[in-house]
C-alpha cells in the first residue's frame, strides 16, 4: 500500500478565505462584471510584479531550480513561483513575491468560484443570499454534491427500473434477463460535481443560483443521463417433460440484453443551456473555457489541488476499442473494463478503499486518517491507494475482493513469470518488508512498442495506465476463475 513520497498542496483554504472577505466589500461596490475587469487587470498586474521579482531573483542564481519545480510540480506556475521566492536568499524578494501572490489568489478567487457554492459567504449577488445558510464553504459544497449526486442516483435508479420494465413488458424469461444485462452505469460515473457547479454558475451568470433551480434544471433531464439499449436473444435449455417415463424436451426461451450505458456528460450542457463555444459575457473568453476554469479553482481552493486524477480519463469508445483489442478470457477483460474505467477519473488517497461500484465520496474533500504518510490528519480529495484500487477492481468486476494491503494481497496470489502475464495479474515493486516502500499494479497488456502496460493508483496521480519500469514481481490472484468462459460481476450499483 506504501507509495514513494509525494508533495501535496494540503487544504489551503481557511486562512485565504478569512483574507479574501476583506476584500468583498470593495469588490462588491463596482458591480459584479466590473469587479471581474477589475480581478482580470489587478492578477495581471500582480502576476507581471511577482514574474518579474521572481525572473530578476533567478537570474541572478538566487533561486533554487529544485525548489521552483518542486512546486510546479504540485500547484503550476502559482507553486513554482511561491518555492522559488522561499528558495530566495533576500528576504525582501521572499515577502514581495509571497504578498503579490497571495493578492492575486484573493483576487481571482472571489470571481471565478462558482456562485452557487462562494455567494453565501462572500455576497457577490446580495440579492440571492440564503440568509438561513451554510457560510462554510467547505460544507456548502458538501450540500450541494449532495443535491448533483443524488439527482444522478435517482437517474441511475430510474435506468434501472426501465431495465426491469423492458424484461416484463416483452415478456422474456427474466432469470436470463437480469443475468445478461450489462451494467456500466454504476462503474463509469462520467461526472465531475465540481465542474457541473461551475457550468450552472456560469450559466446563470454568477447571479441568481440556488439549488432548487440547480436541482430542478438537472431532474429535466434524468431521462437522458444513463441511456438503456437491448437486443433480444435466445437461449435452449432442457427440461424435465412433466410425464413419468418421458425424455426431457428442449425449450426455448426468449431472453433480451439490456446494457445501461454510463453518464452522458452532455447532457449538463443541454440542462443549463450552454453553448461551449459561445462567448462569455463581456469576455473575450470561451464559455467552456470559463467553465473549465472555475471548476480547477473550486477545487484548488477546497483541497489545494484538482480533483480527480491528472491524466485524461479514457472514454467510453476509447474503452470499448481497447478491450476488442484484447487476447484474453471474458473474466480478464471485465479486470481490464473496471480497471480503465477509472483512469483520469479518481484520485489518490492514502488508505482509501471502496465498495464495489463508483462511490459518490471519490473526489469530495475527505480527511486522511491512516498513519504513515506525510498527508495523514490533511485533507485531500477522496479516492483509493494502490492496494484499495486492485481491490475494488477484482470486486467489482468478479465479485471477488482481495484482502487487506499489499502485504495481503502479495500472499494471496501466487508467483509467474514475465512470459506468463496476462491481463489483469498483479506487479509489485518490492517483496514485502517492513522496511519496503510498495507499489502495486494490474497487468494491462503491451503497447505498439512492446512495453508492459499497467493500471495503478499512483500517488499524486490517481489512476493511470503508464509503463514504469520499477515493476519487479510478477503475482496471479488465488482462488479466482480468471480463464473461465464467464463471470459474475459485483452489481455496480
Amino acid at each position: 500500500m506504501a507509495e514513494p513520497d509525494k508533495q501535496y498542496t494540503g487544504d489551503g483554504s481557511d486562512n485565504y478565505l478569512q483574507a479574501a472577505k476583506k476584500t468583498v466589500e470593495a469588490i462588491k461596490q463596482i458591480g459584479q462584471a466590473g469587479a471581474e475587469k477589475a480581478a482580470s487587470a489587478g492578477a495581471e498586474a500582480v502576476s507581471t510584479a511577482a514574474a518579474s521579482s521572481v525572473q530578476a531573483a533567478a537570474e541572478s542564481g538566487a533561486a533554487s531550480v529544485a525548489g521552483t519545480a518542486a512546486g510546479a510540480a504540485v500547484a503550476g506556475p502559482v507553486g513554482a513561483a511561491i518555492a522559488a521566492a522561499w528558495a530566495f536568499r533576500h528576504t525582501l524578494y521572499k515577502v514581495l513575491v509571497t504578498v503579490c501572490l497571495v493578492l492575486l489568489f484573493i483576487i481571482i478567487m472571489v470571481v471565478s468560484l462558482p456562485s452557487i457554492v462562494a455567494n453565501n459567504i462572500f455576497h457577490t449577488d446580495p440579492n440571492s443570499v440564503d440568509a438561513s445558510g451554510l457560510t462554510d464553504l467547505t460544507a456548502i459544497y458538501d450540500e450541494m454534491a449532495d443535491v448533483v449526486a443524488g439527482c444522478v442516483t435517482a437517474a441511475y435508479d430510474a435506468a434501472k427500473t426501465e431495465v426491469h420494465r423492458i424484461i416484463t413488458d416483452g415478456g422474456y424469461n427474466y432469470d436470463l434477463s437480469n443475468a445478461a444485462t450489462v451494467d456500466e452505469g454504476g462503474v463509469s460515473a462520467e461526472y465531475d460535481i465540481c465542474y457541473i457547479l461551475a457550468a450552472y454558475s456560469a450559466s446563470m451568470g454568477q447571479k441568481g443560483t440556488t439549488k432548487e433551480d440547480l436541482k430542478n434544471k438537472l431532474d429535466a433531464v434524468a431521462d437522458r443521463m444513463f441511456a438503456v439499449s437491448y437486443t433480444v436473444s435466445e437461449k435452449i435449455v432442457t427440461r424435465s417433460s412433466g410425464e413419468e417415463g418421458k425424455p426431457p424436451v428442449n425449450v426455448t426461451l426468449e431472453y433480451c440484453v439490456c446494457t445501461i450505458h454510463p453518464f452522458d456528460s452532455s447532457v449538463i450542457l443541454t440542462a443549463f443551456g450552454i453553448d461551449p463555444d459561445a462567448p462569455y459575457g463581456e469576455f473575450k473568453q470561451r464559455t467552456g473555457d470559463v467553465i473549465d476554469y472555475m471548476a480547477l479553482a473550486l477545487k484548488r481552493t477546497l483541497y489545494g489541488g484538482a480533483a480527480g486524477g491528472q491524466v485524461p480519463p479514457i472514454t467510453d469508445a476509447e474503452l470499448a476499442a481497447y478491450l476488442n483489442n484484447l487476447t484474453c478470457s471474458p473474466a480478464r477483460k471485465q479486470i481490464m473494463s473496471a480497471a480503465l474505467s477509472l483512469v483520469g477519473r479518481v484520485p489518490y488517497f492514502w488508505g482509501g478503499k471502496s465498495a464495489a461500484g463508483w462511490n459518490e465520496d471519490w473526489n469530495t474533500p475527505k480527511l486522511v486518517t491512516a498513519t504513515g504518510d506525510h498527508t495523514s490528519g490533511t485533507l485531500q480529495p477522496y479516492g483509493l491507494d494502490c492496494s484499495g484500487f486492485t481491490d475494488w477492481v477484482y470486486k467489482t468486476a468478479l465479485g471477488a475482493g482481495l484482502p487487506g494491503g499489499s502485504e495481503s494481497q502479495w500472499y494471496a496470489s501466487t508467483a509467474i513469470t514475465e512470459a506468463d502475464l496476462l491481463p489483469g495479474d498483479l506487479g509489485f515493486m518490492e517483496e514485502p518488508s517492513p522496511n519496503s516502500v510498495n507499489h502495486e499494479l494490474i497487468y494491462a497488456g503491451r503497447d505498439s512498442g512492446g512495453n508492459m502496460l499497467w493500471v495503478h493508483c499512483e500517488g499524486g496521480s490517481g489512476v493511470i495506465m503508464s509503463s514504469p519500469s520499477y515493476v519487479k514481481y510478477f503475482r496471479r490472484v488465488k482462488g479466482v476463475d480468471l480463464d473461465g468462459a464467464a463471470a459474475t460481476p459485483a452489481n455496480g450499483g
